[in-house]
């Protein structure tokens, strides 16, 4: 009888020695952590520059997976080559100067290890870019079942294309969620505030690229306070947009109180789309869109916004819509 508690045992620590190894392997990464911040330059022909005006599109491209983003659900190949074709027409067609890019994957199995920046860069003739990895896991199992819909090996980031050169370009992680379980936090994304200094014919602008956090208000209001503050020490010294994916709306009730509040109430930015008019521009879900997520925030005092819209013609290549404005430097 003894030899068969031994056996038991024995088996259990095979089976846990098993889980801490796969643990280890599941929650580090691949890609390397030095290149976690990187300033990229593309050899690539550039569109012409529209005179006087400058433009930027925010957009959270949801690594090119539509209206699938977080679903337990197949994807062939040809969803995303049709995203990532849908995407590059319509911003060929716009021609920004400058794209702040959330959720863009750089070799992630869930996309078929297609560096979606690089496949950006190259087709929009964009080529200067700033890199910051907020993603790196060698498996990530969600969504939870089927096992075979697991996102599996993670790279994915935010990023900053330019027609003008980028001098510097810094990756501020924000708070995670203290009331999830260490396991959940191990494989899951980090929250960032991407800081991209962009030369404008030698003029600093200051482009602050957000992705906050989606399921946990408490935290996403910590991070809102932090981005805020951090984008009004800049706007001390430098013009200063604040783009990105917010993941608050003013007409979703289960939120609560809105995080996206707090920037409505910076006296050192204004919305590039005033308060009132927000729930007019909702850029989520892409099809059809009832709330707004996305915004653009931009610094008065030294930048003069001229106009803004949303991007409706890029369809669903991601669940989000595109934001553009238009502005010129003071």
């Amino acid at each position: 009888m003894v030899w068969k508690w031994k056996l038991i045992l024995a088996i259990l620590g095979s089976l846990a020695l098993v889980l801490v190894v796969f643990y280890c392997w599941a929650t580090s990464g691949s890609y390397p952590r030095d290149k976690y911040t990187e300033i990229l330059t593309y050899d690539v022909e550039a569109a012409a520059a529209k005179e006087n005006t400058l433009s930027l599109v925010s957009y959270n491209i949801g690594y090119l997976s539509g209206l699938t983003n977080q679903e337990a659900v197949e994807r062939p190949k040809s969803l995303f080559d049709g995203h990532l074709e849908s995407a590059i027409s319509t911003l060929r067609s716009l021609n920004p100067d400058i794209i702040a890019f959330q959720e863009i994957d750089i070799a992630s199995k869930r996309s078929y290890n297609v560096n979606q920046l690089d496949a950006l860069a190259n087709a929009l003739g964009l080529a200067n870019a700033g890199l910051a990895i907020n993603w790196n896991k060698n498996y990530v199992p969600f969504p939870y079942w089927p096992i075979s819909a697991h996102f599996g090996k993670i790279v994915s980031g935010q990023a900053v294309l330019s027609r003008y050169p980028i001098v510097e370009n810094n990756r501020i992680v924000l708070e995670k969620v203290a009331s999830r379980p260490f396991f959940y936090n191990a494989v899951y994304l980090d929250r960032l505030a991407q800081v991209t200094q962009v030369d404008i014919n030698g003029r600093a602008l200051i482009v602050i690229n957000v992705h906050l956090e989606a399921f946990d208000n408490p935290t996403r209001f910590n991070q809102t306070h932090a981005v805020r503050q951090m984008a009004e020490t800049y706007a001390k010294e430098y013009p200063v947009l604040l783009v990105g994916d917010f993941n608050s709306a003013v007409n979703r009730p289960e939120e609560g109180e809105r995080s996206i509040e707090v920037l409505a109430e910076s006296g050192a930015f204004s919305s590039a789309l005033p308060r009132e008019q927000w729930p007019d521009q909702p850029t989520f879900p892409s099809e059809p869109p009832e709330h707004k997520l996305d915004y653009l925030f931009y610094t008065p005092e030294s930048i003069e916004l001229t106009a803004t819209r949303v991007i409706p013609e890029v369809g669903t290549a991601s669940d989000h819509l595109p934001l553009m404005m238009t502005f010129t430097l003071k």
